[in-house]
């Protein structure tokens, strides 16, 4: 007898378009027969053979004291317990396994099927007689709340079945007594799952509720962000601005360290840039430190410059690529090649372009290809690297190098799927790669068109391409046909080609803060990267701009995606990257409006970066920070307010040093559903709470308390 409340975001999630739909049995404000006498009726009142024709009868809601339908007791308060009985005919192969039973009580209720006990709720256990009243009392909101219960299939009878319900009042002197109810067959629908991951982990959090974008960067009460750096803030060497257009973030560690570090920012501009940091964690404040920044100098003649530095990859060796997205047909310095297109390797200790000939120019990667370069992610070995075009030829590549851990040289091929796309999915599961020319200038100068006519497939804006840590399969994003795909690459054939994640018009649900919430996917996958755990973030730069965090055990069928963050407005999020212990990730506010409001980070200090690029860590609380507020606009100050005895048998009491202003208090049964919501008027330093009925069928709470300035999240427990 699983009991949830019916949110309003759940009725509309029941009412969408991939829910398949339901079949009302019994509607709310259908007819009942009633007993409302200051006595019990005879015992075998709820039995299917009990002759109910002497009742009254009406439609609900029926009672007295509030907005009903039909009265009954003549209007007059102290009635203890009414009784109701409707027969319904059904056929057995029209139910599903379970059915939903949804009713508004006021207070307590027992329900029988055909005589027999199928749902008790806020009642106390053993026998029930016509005097005994409810646990609780339910008031505000509650008394109008449909409570939702499910009923085996089994219990049903083909034909006519009977249910009869007695509504307990909560005591002699109450005001109302309500009762209506319906019964439905169950939805599908996708219940979210419960997030399973350890309590340090950055992985470890509530879902956002879905939001429009607003003035402030907004991510999980279970985390914070500190500002490094943003467009306009002087180099501490070598002269100059940080650029904007801020994009690919990557963190190369020195020694391995989590702490200490070099931080390479894109800068998605013409002509391009990039910034490399040197950054080291405070243990002491729990801050990040920026010790040293300079510009990357393009402006050897051997490179004439860069443009658009989008995407980009750190590779196992330990330095930065940087990767150009637009290609031109000049050659300003006349050594035989296009001037930009290409990919570049950095050192970031020396924050130079390094040189991979036997004369010591440095150089640009020119075997891997030229094309609308986005990303690049190199294996674990240091033997293969994938990357993807966005624009031009929309196509998947993959650069199998001459010798581990040197990107000069090797053979390069082009993804070609065995039956190509129809609506952007792939017709089979396997695929080719197709070697592409490139150990000449010509061909080099040349990537796109080769490919095109080798028959390579065009995904339509292949924005980043990553590789799971956990079973090593390929996922690439394709912006224009807003899907994120993966496939096993066996060498020179390709299996498992599928659809992961996504889809315009895709919805998925999830468990936030306010219960469970559906919102659609959208368009604009940007870039993609994983944490050792196997989840995949999906950062977007369309639509709503979210960043996404799907599980490895996602499917398409069996959804698990949750919702991490929301951009401030008019930004967009790019380039996340996590350090080797995943407690840190940094990622780019990509052009915010200048309309954005200031906030206050990690550091307690508020921060401008109104209509500039900027630069974030983000953390668990735990990690980043020791003071000031939580920087997100989820997240709020924390103060000492208890909530005892904890385990509980139901009565609680929530207690603060000092008044809380407009306090509201939600409690959350495990499964995200509201099982009670109140607030409370004027200030508060004390208030004694009562989920005696709640804990009876969920033993584990999440309460939310909140107050001017004030949040916190309590699990409570059934003693």
């Amino acid at each position: 007898m699983k009991k949830k409340l019916l949110t309003v975001a759940m009725l509309a999630f029941l009412t969408s378009s991939a829910i398949q739909a339901q079949t009302t049995i019994f509607g709310l404000q259908s007819s009942w027969k009633f007993y409302d006498l200051d006595a019990a009726p005879s015992a075998n009142w709820k039995n299917t053979n009990f002759d109910a024709s002497a009742w009254f009868s009406g439609n609900g809601p029926l009672g007295y004291g509030d907005p009903v339908t039909t009265t009954i007791h003549n209007g007059a308060t102290g009635l203890p317990t009414a009784y109701f009985i409707k027969d319904f005919t059904v056929n057995l192969a029209d139910l599903t396994n379970t059915m939903e039973f949804g009713v508004r009580r006021d207070d307590g209720i027992v329900v029988y099927l055909n005589g027999e006990e199928v749902v008790r709720d806020n009642m106390p256990t053993g026998t029930i007689t016509h005097n005994t009243a409810s646990i609780t009392t339910i008031d505000g909101a509650s008394e109008t709340a449909i409570n939702v219960f499910s009923i085996l299939k089994s219990k049903f009878v083909q034909g006519v079945n009977r249910i009869s319900i007695e509504l307990h009042n909560r005591n002699g002197s109450s005001s109302d007594l309500t009762i209506d109810a319906y019964l439905k067959t169950v939805a599908t629908i996708p219940t979210p799952p419960v997030n399973t991951c350890t309590g340090t982990h950055i992985s470890c959090f509530t879902s956002i509720v879905p939001t429009g974008q607003t003035a402030k960067l907004i991510i999980p009460a279970e985390h914070r962000f500190q500002m490094i750096l943003k467009e306009g803030d002087a180099y501490t060497e070598g002269g100059g601005l940080v650029g904007g257009q801020n994009d690919f973030t990557g963190y190369v560690p020195k020694n391995t360290s989590s702490e200490n570090g070099y931080l390479s920012v894109n800068h998605e501009t013409n002509p391009g840039g990039v910034t490399m940091a040197e950054i080291n964690y405070n243990t002491s404040t729990k801050l990040w430190q920026l010790t040293k920044s300079r510009g990357v100098s393009f402006s050897a003649t051997s490179l004439v410059q860069t443009i658009r530095n989008c995407s980009g990859g750190v590779t196992p060796w330990g330095t930065i690529v940087t990767a150009e997205e637009s290609v031109t047909g000049n050659d300003t310095n006349a050594d035989g090649y296009k001037d930009y297109g290409w990919l570049v390797e950095i050192d970031p200790a020396t924050a130079q372009v390094m040189s991979h000939n036997t004369n010591g120019t440095k150089d640009k990667l020119w075997q891997m290809g030229i094309m609308n370069h986005e990303n690049v992610v190199i294996n674990n070995a240091g033997t293969t690297a994938y990357y993807g075009e966005d624009g031009g030829t929309n196509m998947v590549y993959k650069y199998v190098m001459d010798t581990p851990n040197n990107l000069a040289s090797g053979n390069l091929y082009v993804l070609k799927l065995d039956q190509g796309l129809s609506n952007g999915d792939p017709v089979v599961t396997t695929a080719s790669w197709v070697q592409i020319p490139n150990k000449t200038q010509a061909d080099q100068n040349n990537t796109t068109a080769l490919a095109q006519s080798l028959g390579g497939t065009s995904f339509n804006g292949i924005e980043d391409v990553e590789i799971s840590p956990l079973d090593g399969k390929v996922y690439f994003t394709a912006k224009g046909l807003n899907k994120v795909y993966r496939m096993q690459d066996n060498g020179s054939t390709v299996s498992q080609v599928e659809v992961f994640v996504g889809g315009l018009n895709t919805q998925y649900s999830f468990n936030t803060a306010q219960g469970v919430k559906t919102e659609t996917w959208g368009d604009g996958n940007d870039n993609l990267t994983f944490d050792e755990l196997g989840n995949l973030w999906v950062l977007q730069d369309g639509g709503k701009n979210y960043i996404w965090v799907v599980a490895p055990t996602h499917t398409q069928a069996n959804p698990n995606v949750r919702l991490f963050a929301s951009m401030p407005a008019g930004s967009e999020p790019t380039g996340l990257t996590f350090t080797p212990d995943h407690k840190f990730g940094f990622f780019s506010v990509q052009h915010p409006d200048s309309t954005i409001s200031t906030d206050i980070d990690a550091t307690g200090n508020t921060i401008d970066y109104k209509g500039k690029s900027a630069t974030m860590v983000i953390a668990l609380q735990q990690f980043l920070g020791t003071n000031g507020t939580l920087g997100t606009t989820e997240a709020v100050a924390q103060t000492e307010v208890t909530v005892s005895p904890n385990p509980t048998s139901g009565l609680v009491k929530i207690n603060s040093p000092k008044a809380l202003k407009n306090l509201s208090v939600t409690a959350y049964s495990m499964d995200g559903k509201i099982v009670y919501s109140k607030k409370f008027t004027g200030s508060n330093s004390s208030l004694e709470l009562d989920f005696t009925s709640q804990l009876q069928v969920s033993r584990v709470l999440m309460l939310n308390i909140e107050a001017d300035g004030f949040q916190k999240t309590v699990k409570i427990l059934k003693k």
